[in-house]
């Protein structure tokens, strides 16, 4: 991105704010008394991700509801690693796995990254898929709602568009009132964050804590593991936007 600051930085939420894991872990545990060792949590969790990115296109076209394709990923993942499953279990599972997300704490370093950049002036926000309910729940349980202004929380069902989408980026540009070229995006995944604000001009630096092999394809502004990576880029700049 150069050594000039960027004006906008937009954060994905789930496991990129917080770890997703520790809540999808507990409800395994506690609610489904399943036990792993922690390369085989790693994997199961990314299997439970990659279904719940399948699956989205079509709850987002109205092919299946919200709660069927919530169960239904759980399912999926139980089924491909042979554990015992179905609906009956899938349903306790994802009520288990809801329950814990309001339980969450910021990932390291990030709460201290977000306050440099507010104080700094920038436009700070979030941009994540999902209900707008169930997310706001989880905003508020990191403390975000206390740092951000409400107006810079962009929610896929309350905006009406969803990542990969590149418009939902132009959305939040132009509710901003942002340039693309001027605008940073923080998140995990590689088909909604990183691909989705590439494809709207956007830089992005893609959050990869698990070491997940990049997709083929334009790729981010930087890979990183760790927040503290972050800091000379978005804060370490000899020119200013302001």
């Amino acid at each position: 991105m150069g050594e000039k600051k960027r004006t906008a930085v937009f954060w994905d939420l789930d496991d990129t704010l917080y770890d997703q894991m520790i809540p999808f872990r507990k409800a395994m545990e506690e609610a489904g008394g399943l036990r792993a060792e922690e390369q085989e949590w790693i994997h199961r969790f990314r299997r439970f991700r990659y279904f719940s990115d399948l699956l989205w296109p079509d709850y987002l076209s109205g092919r299946l509801e919200l709660t069927r394709t919530r169960e239904l990923r759980w399912e999926r993942m139980l089924e491909e690693a042979g554990l015992p499953g179905g609906p009956g279990l899938a349903a306790l599972l994802q009520q288990a796995y809801i329950d814990r997300q309001y339980d969450i704490e910021p990932n390291s370093g990030t709460m201290e990254l977000l306050e440099r950049l507010v104080e700094e002036g920038r436009t700070v926000g979030i941009i994540t898929n999902g209900p707008e309910t169930h997310q706001m729940k989880k905003i508020r349980a990191l403390g975000l709602d206390r740092l951000l202004p409400e107006r810079r929380f962009f929610i896929s069902d309350a905006v009406g568009l969803a990542k990969p989408d590149p418009k939902l980026f132009r959305h939040v540009n132009a509710a901003t009132g942002t340039e693309a070229a001027d605008s940073v995006y923080i998140g995990d995944s590689w088909e909604n964050d990183v691909a989705g604000a590439l494809a709207a001009g956007w830089n992005v630096c893609w959050y990869n804590p698990r070491g997940r092999r990049p997709e083929p394809g334009p790729g981010p502004t930087l890979a990183f593991a760790d927040f503290g990576e972050l800091v000379p880029l978005l804060l370490g700049s000899s020119g200013s936007d302001e």
